[in-house]
């Protein structure tokens, strides 16, 4: 009956003939997987995120974070130690994960119970913002703090 549309397509101006293998074409990061009662994770990452990747894209396109373009680790470290206030150096990742577009680290530091998951992605959507829509940078995607101390905001039941 048409009366009342909230979303209409007027014109189709272009269409990507294929997908690129250096970008992130999925919805959403993955998760910790929790096997233990009583364990969980809380996100590190919150609404602000979409804006925070469009503002590291910027500077990596003005040359102010260069390495933003080659180095998904260095995001994932940079991205932590801002989220948790530590300092950069003393993060030592590992790479549990890769996949189109996308990076899986993972950081337990010595003495502590807990464990850091962090994605790093390139994602499709960030093109649109990009200067050049064939270099975009890596972003945080995801991060999160999991452990068995009953802190965690998602909890899985057994």
């Amino acid at each position: 009956m048409g009366c009342c549309s909230l979303f209409v397509i007027q014109q189709v101006l272009s269409v990507d003939p294929q997908n690129s293998t250096e970008l992130d074409y999925r919805a959403s990061a993955e998760q910790p997987n929790i096997d233990q009662a009583g364990c969980g994770y809380t996100f590190l990452t919150g609404d602000g995120l979409t804006d925070e990747s469009i503002e590291a894209q910027s500077r990596a396109d003005a040359g102010k974070e260069d390495w933003a373009f080659s180095d998904p680790r260095r995001v994932a470290a940079e991205g932590l130690a801002r989220r948790i206030n530590v300092d950069v150096g003393s993060i030592v990742l590992r790479q549990t994960k890769q996949a189109q577009g996308r990076f899986i680290y993972e950081w337990r530091p010595l003495g502590k119970k807990a464990t850091y998951m962090v994605v790093v992605s390139r994602p499709y959507w960030l093109s649109f913002h990009a200067k050049n829509r064939n270099r975009v940078a890596w972003v945080l995607a995801a991060a999160y703090e999991s452990s068995c101390t009953g802190r965690n905001s998602v909890r899985r039941i057994k």
